[in-house]
């Protein structure tokens, strides 16, 4: 691709945009606004990785007000960075890097508050290894099970990612 200058971003390809759409089809599905799923899809294959808001905005080719509410989103959720350049009164954006293991180590403590909760749900039942309380143990279970694993496959994650 061509060089590009402060104002100027490469034009979205094709292939750009259908992955941008279909990123944010996969994160609505998620519970996310589609614009929020846009922006973040943009954000991970653009040229160059961090953009102004008016780069975005013309890649997407969506309102100012749609753009900003989904950065700010994006910027509460830590999924991206927002910086400045000295001499440059621009803001630019960019995805932040490790944040999928990041956010997924920090959502591991939630785990520990499920199994909190539902072993509160097993004390109900006369007795907590009987069939009536089957699918409150089940899920006791699998949180028990993900809070002790889930941060160390973070650790094993990022030991891999130094090895190579």
């Amino acid at each position: 691709m061509t060089d590009t200058t402060q104002d100027e971003a490469a034009a979205p390809t094709p292939e750009q945009l259908a992955f941008v759409e279909d990123f944010a089809l996969v994160l609505e599905r998620m519970g996310l606004v589609r614009m929020t799923g846009r922006a973040a899809g943009w954000l991970l294959v653009c040229n160059p990785p961090e953009q102004t808001f008016g780069q975005i905005a013309d890649a997407l080719q969506a309102s100012k007000g749609s753009i900003s509410n989904a950065l700010k989103v994006l910027l509460t959720m830590r999924w991206v960075d927002k910086s400045s350049k000295p001499g440059d009164r621009k803001d630019y954006y960019s995805i932040r890097p490790s944040i999928m293991p990041e956010l997924t180590r920090a959502q591991s403590g939630q785990y520990v508050e499920l199994a909190e909760m539902t072993a509160r749900g097993l004390a109900l039942f006369d007795d907590p290894n009987g069939p009536e309380a089957a699918r409150v143990r089940e899920m006791h279970e699998f949180f028990i099970w993900l809070g002790k694993e889930m941060p160390a496959l973070i650790d094993r994650w990022f030991a891999e990612r130094a090895e190579s």
